[in-house]
C-alpha cells in the first residue's frame, strides 16, 4: 500500500471542518484530534495529531474505518512529532466510514490493521 503526503502549495486550505476528538484505547494516556479541511480545488485532507503515543518498535498508521470496525482505509503514517496532514481519498463513502483510528503497526510487511488501537474518534466533515 502507498502512502501519499500532502506538502508544497498544494495543500492551501480554504476551510476547516470541526475538529474531533481522538479518545484513548489501549493506552490511557493518549489522546488527540483530527480536523478535515478543504483544499484549493476540493480535495480534503486530514489533520492529526496525538499526544501521549506509547513507545513503539513499528510505527503509527491512521485509518478510516466504519461503525462496526470491520471495514478499514489506510491514509498514511503519523510523523515522529505524532503528526500528520493526509490526503482523503475521493472515491470513499463518508457515510459510512465515520471513524478515524490509530495504530501502533509491526514492521512485518502486512498491510493489515494490527489489532493495537491507540486511539479512535468521529471523522467529522
Amino acid at each position: 500500500s502507498a502512502t501519499w503526503w500532502a506538502t508544497g502549495r498544494d495543500t492551501a486550505v480554504v476551510a476547516a471542518g470541526e475538529r474531533s476528538v481522538l479518545g484513548p484505547l489501549a493506552v490511557k494516556r493518549a489522546e488527540g484530534t483530527a480536523q478535515v479541511a478543504d483544499r484549493e480545488g476540493g480535495a480534503r485532507l486530514l489533520r492529526i495529531s496525538v499526544d501521549g503515543l506509547p513507545p513503539t518498535k513499528g510505527y503509527f498508521e491512521v485509518w478510516l474505518m466504519d461503525r462496526s470496525h470491520t471495514r478499514l482505509v489506510s491514509l498514511g503514517t503519523l510523523g515522529p512529532d505524532g503528526s500528520a496532514v493526509l490526503p482523503l481519498p475521493d472515491n470513499v463513502d463518508f457515510a459510512e466510514y465515520t471513524l478515524v483510528d490509530v495504530s501502533d503497526q509491526p514492521f512485518n510487511g502486512s498491510p493489515e490493521h494490527s489489532g493495537r488501537s491507540v486511539v479512535r474518534g468521529p471523522l467529522r466533515l
